[in-house]
């Protein structure tokens, strides 16, 4: 059952992604963070979140993917309340913007956690996606130096590994 909360989880957050960018046009060309603090943003929190507890929860009795899920799911609701929350976390951090370092802090402990948990937990046949996660990124932000389009991609595939990952478990 954990399984398919994973699944589930990561199909929710690109579905939340693309419904943001469709419905609200200048999300297209913005980071997913920026959907935090938007028009719907609870719905994204609300994503991440529920992606979080799926991560915990599959990984139960499996020391090393606990450790990298608990990783990637404390990024995740580390996102979430440092753009959500940003007034808070700045007055916190004792100066206006101060959310920003937070928020990068704890989007680098997301894709790190989940590049453990896709070294952690892979079967073999997903290799090759993993590679993908790491590449595309890299080649697309070479190519375009957009922060919002690597971004999404990375996001998205990352989301496709979990599901793949999730259903042949």
């Amino acid at each position: 059952m954990s399984h398919y909360a994973v699944a589930l989880a990561a199909l929710i957050v690109i579905g939340v992604i693309v419904a943001q960018d469709v419905t609200f046009a200048p999300f297209r060309q913005q980071t997913i963070s920026q959907g935090l603090n938007g028009p719907g943003h609870v719905a994204l929190d609300a994503a991440f979140g529920f992606l979080a507890i799926a991560l915990v929860w599959v990984s139960r009795g499996h020391v090393a993917l606990e450790i990298c899920a608990s990783v990637a799911a404390l990024g995740l609701v580390g996102i979430s309340v440092t753009n959500t929350a940003w007034r808070w976390v700045d007055d916190l951090a004792g100066k206006l913007g101060g959310h920003e370092k937070w928020h990068l802090m704890f989007t680098v402990i997301v894709f790190v956690g989940a590049a453990a948990f896709e070294v952690v937990g892979d079967r073999g046949a997903l290799g090759w996606t993993s590679g993908a996660n790491l590449l595309a990124p890299l080649i697309v932000w070479a190519l375009t130096k957009k922060q919002d389009v690597t971004e999404k991609i990375a996001v998205a595939l990352l989301c496709y590994w979990l599901i793949a990952w999730a259903l042949s478990g």
